[in-house]
C-alpha cells in the first residue's frame, strides 16, 4: 500500500525516505508490510505523501495503530468534528453534557425507528 502511493506520487523510495527524515531500510521494511516503527515515524512519511485523510487510516490500520471500525469513525468527517468537539478544550462541561444528551437522544430516535444501535 505505501509503495503504491508513493509510486504514485513519483517519489523514490530512497527519495521519501529522505523527505521523511528515516533510513532507506526503515522504509523497505514499512512497504514489505513490516511492524515496528513508531507512530510518529509513520506519521512523518503519511505527509511526505501527502495522503488523503481516508488513506491515512487506511495506512494506520495496514500497521496496526488503528482498528478498522475506529478508522471507520474517523473517516466520517461529522463524527470526527464532533468527536473533536466534545474531547476538546474549547466546551464547557455543561455543554458538552447536553450534546452527549443529544446524541443519546439521537440514539434512542435511531433505535424506535427500529435500527441496530449497539
Amino acid at each position: 500500500m505505501l509503495a503504491r502511493f508513493r509510486n504514485e506520487r513519483g517519489l523514490a523510495q530512497k527519495q521519501a525516505a529522505e523527505l521523511a527524515g528515516i533510513d532507506n531500510s526503515t522504509l523497505s521494511r514499512l512497504e514489505s508490510g513490516g511492524r515496528g516503527v513508531s507512530r510518529e515515524t509513520l506519521d512523518r512519511l503519511l505527509d511526505v505523501l501527502q495522503l488523503t485523510r481516508r488513506q491515512r487510516l487506511d495506512v494506520l490500520v495496514a500497521a496496526g495503530f488503528l482498528t478498522g471500525e475506529a478508522a471507520h469513525l474517523l473517516a466520517d468527517d461529522d463524527l470526527s468534528r464532533l468527536g473533536r468537539l466534545l474531547t476538546g478544550d474549547a466546551i464547557t462541561p455543561a455543554d458538552a453534557r447536553l450534546l452527549r444528551d443529544y446524541l443519546r437522544l439521537a440514539l434512542a430516535h435511531a433505535r424506535a425507528l427500529g435500527y441496530d444501535t449497539d
